[in-house]
């Protein structure tokens, strides 16, 4: 225990004894603005620039160093002329930088400028913070991060392992960025962002977005313009856009809410969701679910290998999928499926019907216009439509009931399954059924003109329309509702 407490005691030495041995200086420098830019170029310490409203630059450098001697031998450089004020730091050639060994410095500067003057400011190893410039400037930095407050005028923001944080800028702005975050808010003009291996966070632009990430979120809301958004292998959340929106992820899931524009949707291996779109969408999607609801105008949607839901559509929606069910509600408009290998499900169609399916089953009711189906190897189940019909199946049940229509044909084939139709009173079909190796059975009066075991021709009322029954190996049954 004795040895233990004199090796501390000998560590608290050397350490105090290094502390006293530490360097620290201030250097304070006032020039005159006379024109140009204010350019400074530092390394190895913070950076902090403020404005006035005069033409005076002044800077405040405090300098602090492990060894005094190195410390001596830094340099704040300051110049002036008509071509603008150069400030930067020099330090002594031969040495590494070590804040956490034995060996360190630095150099923190805080500097004012006339709020109209432009800035050209380059770092690294050290923070940046710029408030209140009133004009075009550019802000490059490296591993260390960027905060800019309450600026005017086009600015060019570059960073490199660091944040970057933005807020209140008027003017069209540029941010560049690699891992390190971006969060910019309250953006009066164009915003353009560039960045990867971070998130990027963008809230109340007044005019046009562009983003383009990788390997980082992006959240993007309230935008003034229109909004186009590039991602990768994270998730994008966009919210609130007046104009259109264009959208690009792979790999991540994608949230689009309130696009007062129309919108087009591009996402792989992960869920798309939307709602509330002003006006026309597209979206294509791969290996992940889509699910929607309140769109203005005409839907596009492309999807394999999970399920497609949408509802609530101002036009007409055309959906293709592979592997995937289908669901599609409230849509005020013709409705067009493609699928494989799915469930379609349909309701309240405000137009026509037209899906072509193998190896799943069709539901659909309230159909305003005409039905067309086309499956295999499972059910079709059909109500309430207000049009003529035709389905063809293969392996797979029909059932069809609550037409609707004063006259329109209906036309259902199938094999190795059963066919029901359940007709309303007020009827009038001119009627042809067959099967092989099943019945034919109706309870609606019929002026047969023809039947045998497995035919049944004959009108329904008038038989204004033609009603075509067929299928092998399975019965058909025609009955009252």
């Amino acid at each position: 225990m004795l040895r233990i407490s004199n090796l501390v005691a000998a560590a608290l030495v050397a350490l105090m004894a290094s502390y006293a041995q530490a360097y620290e200086q201030s250097i304070d420098r006032t020039m005159t603005f006379r024109g140009g830019r204010v350019t400074i170029d530092h390394r190895f310490g913070s950076v902090e620039v403020h404005t006035t409203g005069g033409n005076q630059v002044t800077v405040h450098a405090v300098v602090h160093a492990s060894d005094p001697d190195f410390g001596r031998q830094i340099e704040v450089i300051t110049e002036a002329s008509d071509g603008g004020v150069s400030i930067r730091t020099s330090y002594p050639e031969g040495h590494i930088h070590m804040r956490n060994g034995n060996f360190s410095y630095s150099v923190d500067l805080d500097v004012t400028i006339p709020e109209r003057a432009p800035l050209s400011l380059k770092n690294r190893f050290g923070s940046v913070e710029v408030t209140g410039l009133r004009t075009a400037s550019e802000i490059v930095n490296g591993q260390g991060s960027i905060t800019f407050r309450d600026g005017s005028g086009a600015q060019r923001i570059e960073n490199s392992f660091g944040s970057i944080t933005i807020d209140n800028s008027r003017g069209n702005l540029s941010v560049q960025n690699a891992n390190g975050s971006v969060h910019a808010q309250q953006v009066e003009g164009n915003l353009t962002v560039a960045n990867r291996f971070a998130s990027v966070s963008v809230l109340n632009v007044s005019r046009d977005v562009t983003i383009r990430n990788s390997n980082g979120s992006v959240e993007l809301r309230s935008v003034g313009g229109s909004a186009n958004v590039t991602n990768s292998f994270a998730s994008v959340n966009v919210t609130d856009v007046r104009g259109s929106l264009d959208l690009t992820n792979q790999n991540g899931r994608v949230e689009v809410r309130d696009i007062k524009g129309g919108a087009i949707i591009h996402n792989s291996f992960a869920s798309t969701s939307f709602s509330n779109i002003g006006r026309d969408l597209t979206v294509t999607s791969q290996n992940g679910r889509i699910e929607g609801t309140k769109v203005g105008g005409a839907v596009s949607v492309t999807g394999s290998y999970d399920t497609i839901d949408i509802r609530d559509i101002g036009g007409h929606a055309t959906i293709s999928s592979t592997n995937g069910n289908v669901m599609a509600v409230d849509i005020n408009g013709n409705l067009s499926v493609d699928t494989r290998f799915g469930l379609v499900k349909a309701e309240r169609i405000h137009g026509s019907l037209d899906v072509e399916n193998a190896n799943g089953g069709v539901t659909a009711s309230d159909i305003a216009g005409s039905a067309r189906v086309r499956t295999s190897f499972a059910s079709v189940y059909l109500k309430g439509v207000n049009g003529s019909v035709s389905v063809e199946n293969q392996n797979g049940s029909i059932v069809v009931s609550g037409l609707r229509g004063s006259c329109d044909n209906v036309m259902l084939k199938t094999s190795f399954a059963p066919i029901k139709v359940a007709l309303p009173a007020s009827a009038s079909y001119n009627v042809e059924a067959r099967t092989s190796y099943g019945s034919i059975s109706t309870d609606v009066p019929i002026n047969v003109t023809k039947k045998s075991e497995n035919t049944l021709t004959g009108t329904i009322g008038s038989g204004s329309c033609k009603m075509e029954l067929a299928t092998s190996n399975g019965g058909i049954s025609i009955t009252r509702e």
